[in-house]
């Protein structure tokens, strides 16, 4: 969703932390598909949280963000 702030289309944020979230729900069903049944969902989304959060804290661009912490999530639970 878009809208005008003076003169200037700008996306609501609120929006985008939807989108975030729906992306992050995707990388967990990703991520639980590729360990199968060893994990349990929320081992999986503990993983994949903890893992954005780290990635995000240092990001300069957001766009990747889902993808990059479903890999590392899948590399942490292989550990």
């Amino acid at each position: 969703m878009t809208r005008m702030i003076d003169g200037h289309l700008v996306r609501d944020p609120h929006g985008l932390h939807a989108e975030t979230e729906d992306q992050l729900r995707q990388a967990v069903a990703e991520v639980r598909r590729r360990v199968g049944d060893e994990y349990d969902e929320q081992a999986v989304r503990s993983a994949v949280r903890d893992s954005y959060d780290e990635i995000h804290d240092h990001a300069k661009i957001e766009s990747f963000l889902p993808i990059l912490a479903a890999r590392a999530a899948e590399q942490k639970l292989a550990q």
